[in-house]
């Protein structure tokens, strides 16, 4: 199991005893703040199982975020996967409780996860961002995505999100998501 340490926190793989912790995060509204809602806990298991299954086949994606001070789960950064313009992308995305916001944890924990994607791949990374969410595309913004262009965001004018760019690696052609079992 590949974990990663910063100064201040740890980057680990989801495992089942986590799943108490994120079922509660993905169902508090203050944590899904400028995500597609809060999940009730049928939608958060499921979440949670993606991250299992995702974490099996990409060593960078979703995993929480372990402030070291506390042993407490934080947050997580990674990958998910995204259909942008019909094709099944890996998506890097991070979120943390309230309480660790405006830390710094966010860009300390994305920066030490993509130098891993950066060893493991080379190609194109996505990161969709809410226009409003100002915090995130700060942290966006100094790990190193780059504004492509906004999107209707399942189809609907009234939520627009910016879609943003990072070369991983190398660079190259958009990272795709694995092929499903």
């Amino acid at each position: 199991m590949l974990t990663v340490e910063t100064d201040r926190l740890l980057l680990r793989p989801p495992i089942e005893p986590d799943r108490a912790r994120f079922v509660e995060l993905f169902t508090d509204e203050a944590f899904t703040v400028f995500s597609d809602g809060v999940h009730d806990a049928e939608s958060a298991h499921a979440r949670f199982d993606r991250m299992l299954t995702l974490i099996d086949a990409i060593p960078y994606a979703k995993q929480p975020i372990i402030e070291r001070a506390s042993g407490s789960i934080v947050g997580y950064t990674g990958v998910a996967t995204a259909i942008i313009d019909d094709i099944d992308r890996l998506e890097w995305g991070w979120r943390l409780v309230p309480s660790a916001r405006g830390r710094g944890y966010a860009t300390e924990a994305t920066t030490a996860l993509l130098e891993v994607a950066d060893a493991h791949d080379n190609g194109e990374m996505l990161c969709i961002i809410a226009p409003e969410n100002h915090a995130s595309r700060r942290v966006a913004d100094k790990v190193g995505f780059r504004w492509w262009r906004q999107l209707d965001w399942n189809g609907d004018p009234a939520d627009p999100v910016d879609l943003l760019v990072r070369p991983i690696g190398a660079g190259g052609s958009p990272l795709l998501a694995p092929a499903r079992s």
